[in-house]
């Protein structure tokens, strides 16, 4: 996008700050929504730590965010390979989170309620991320077809496997 001149890549711009368009492109997908939900409520949890804690913040808010930040780059690229090295990436950065979550309660810095939440929300965001990756795999193997601007979750399994 150059500088200044207003325009974007079709899918990737939300018309109101903090209000998700879910009609178009990575945002669309329930994965990529609860991903952004987790890092959206980890942010909101940790930015009220301590002066001392301030490395601490960083480090899961960095990893927090990089888990839907890697899912919307890895759905940009034109090869469905290359999108499941950024769905791998996601997935370590989510178990990555998963350990300052572990870490976090150890040490008491964040209440067991908002920790319980976090967890719930990593734990659902793992699951649809864990569930997308397995179907795309499965389509790589087959051969399918691959068009990021075409893939619709309805035609995904892994929506099935939400449901067990």
């Amino acid at each position: 996008m150059e500088q200044g001149t207003g325009s974007t890549e079709q899918g990737t711009r939300n018309t109101e700050q903090g209000t998700r368009n879910t009609q178009q492109g990575f945002r669309r997908l329930r994965a990529w929504q609860k991903a952004d939900d987790l890092a959206c409520a980890v942010f909101q949890a940790v930015k009220r730590f301590h002066p001392e804690h301030v490395w601490l913040r960083s480090q899961i808010c960095r990893a927090a965010v990089s888990v839907p930040a890697n899912m919307a780059e890895g759905y940009t690229r034109g090869a469905l390979r290359d999108y499941l090295r950024f769905l791998d990436i996601a997935r370590g950065s989510l178990a990555e989170v998963e350990y300052y979550i572990h870490f976090l309660r150890r040490n008491t810095v964040l209440p067991a309620e908002e920790l319980a939440r976090l967890e719930t929300l990593r734990e659902e965001a793992g699951r649809l991320l864990f569930a997308l990756t397995q179907s795309l795999r499965e389509k790589d193997r087959d051969g399918g077809p691959w068009q990021r601007g075409t893939l619709r979750e309805e035609q995904l399994e892994y929506l099935s496997v939400m449901e067990e």
